[in-house]
């Protein structure tokens, strides 16, 4: 029960974050306007998140596919 308490908090506090960063950036006049910022920002968490799930979806190595030698590169038996 302890985990969904501290997954909300971590939301929390990323949406906090988000709003603080957005407001101080508006406030200063260095951000665009959404026109002008969303694709950019758009196509880069595309490309993040299939780079995430691209690298956490690849198949492993079979067991049957591994070197003689127990799968290290550069090991040679001793003779």
């Amino acid at each position: 029960m302890g985990t969904g308490l501290s997954a909300r908090r971590k939301l929390l506090v990323a949406l906090s974050w988000l709003l603080i960063g957005i407001g101080t950036a508006h406030a200063h006049g260095g951000m665009a306007g959404p026109d002008e910022l969303g694709p950019p920002v758009g196509i880069s968490v595309t490309i993040g998140l299939a780079s995430y799930f691209a690298i956490t979806l690849w198949p492993t190595r079979s067991r049957g596919s591994e070197r003689k030698n127990g799968g290290k590169a550069g090991s040679r038996s001793a003779r």
